[in-house]
């Protein structure tokens, strides 16, 4: 097995000039062996002559052209869409399957006839929680009951609701054997 022992690492540094307080591109220096040549090969074809700056390396395509990144005034825009400013989160964890799903089907139509977004309901991991239980207290150690409690959970978002959303909300009639869990 052959060892290397060269002082020169092989991956390609950046230096700054320590004379200036705000690099600029300008004074950005790349050694030789990174100029053109290195720039081009990783490319899959060249670019066009006139965007090569005098060094060989490509020049930045003009604000907003081809780069596929958004600019800071388009994600504002967006920003609000993806994150919404208000919404609810309602966890529900029943027992019972029917029970959970017809509760959500209710939350859901309240929100619906508000005008409110809704996204749900998210099947979350239903949670088994196993008991042993020994058959017979004396003789049988080995004859064992398992009991299991499976707690199933759903998730639902209401995103922009109103007054009105709330209001229908909190005149729902969910069942007793559903917990319900609200965060604003």
């Amino acid at each position: 097995m052959a060892v290397s022992t060269s002082t020169t690492s092989p991956l390609p540094l950046l230096l700054l000039h320590r004379g200036t307080a705000n690099p600029s591109p300008a004074s950005l220096s790349f050694p030789s062996s990174l100029r053109a040549t290195s720039l081009r090969s990783r490319a899959a074809a060249a670019p066009p002559a006139e965007t090569l700056s005098e060094d060989g390396i490509p020049d930045a395509p003009p604000e907003g052209e081809g780069t596929g990144i958004p600019l800071p005034s388009s994600l504002g825009d967006d920003g609000e869409q993806l994150a919404p400013k208000q919404k609810i989160r309602i966890k529900l964890r029943s027992y019972w399957v029917p029970l959970i799903e017809d509760s959500c089907k209710k939350i859901i139509d309240a929100a619906k006839t508000t005008n409110a977004k809704t996204m749900g309901p998210v099947p979350l991991p239903t949670k088994r929680r196993v008991y042993c239980v020994l058959n017979s207290p004396h003789v049988h150690k080995d004859s064992r009951f398992h009991f299991e409690i499976r707690t199933h959970q759903r998730l639902i978002d209401i995103m922009y609701p109103t007054a009105q959303t709330i209001d229908s909300l909190m005149q729902l009639q969910l069942p007793a054997g559903v917990d319900v869990e609200v965060k604003l």
